[in-house]
């Protein structure tokens, strides 16, 4: 299947069933929080709540790999995930090749994470520019995602995703730190390799 077909199968996924189940799980959110449900409807939708989460991330996995042609190392995915997503901000890439094989797991997590922290430029910065390094040095992998947006995003309070990128990044053993304030948002991840 050629590159743009694969592109144009992933969008039709994504604003198709990816968005229909996010709407549903959003649905079942209101019906878990209103007062009158009873807590027999509630353990029964909580069920239902993490069923259609499991099912929404399995179709970005589908999204994802249909975006990332088979054969790219990790390097060239995220440089064609930051050439993609940012194509219309000021984009600095400084990217070399790692040893982390892209099939492994934690290569598909720091892809997962690098497309998350782009995705959050775009949509939500207000930013003009954005910088992407990614390297290994004394067998740690380090990403770096910079850009000159209005700031706020952190952690903590959970948003734009933030949290889940925390947690796929415990979940290999690696470090992710986020810095941001008036001048931009930086952050970090640094991956041990064999951990």
């Amino acid at each position: 299947m050629a590159n743009a077909e694969r592109i144009r199968l992933a969008q039709q996924l994504h604003d198709g069933i990816a968005q229909d189940l996010v709407g549903v799980g959003y649905s079942l959110d209101l019906l878990l929080a209103a007062a009158q449900t009873p807590i027999e409807t509630r353990i029964q939708l909580r069920t239902l709540r993490f069923t259609i989460a499991d099912m929404v991330e399995k179709v970005r996995q589908e999204m994802f790999q249909l975006r990332h042609p088979v054969g790219l190392t990790l390097s060239q995915q995220i440089e064609h995930e930051a050439s993609s997503t940012c194509k219309d901000l000021i984009l600095s890439l400084l990217i070399t090749e790692v040893s982390l094989a892209a099939d492994s797991e934690p290569a598909y997590e720091i892809m997962k994470i690098s497309t998350e922290l782009l995705r959050n430029i775009t949509s939500h910065s207000h930013a003009t520019s954005v910088a992407v390094s990614f390297s290994e040095n004394n067998n740690v992998i380090s990403l770096e995602v910079s850009d000159n947006g209005s700031g706020g995003a952190g952690v903590r309070t959970s948003r734009h995703g933030l949290a889940g990128i925390q947690e796929r990044a415990e979940h290999i053993g690696a470090n992710f730190v986020i810095v941001s304030d008036s001048a931009g948002t930086h952050a970090s991840l640094r991956y041990p390799i064999g951990k």
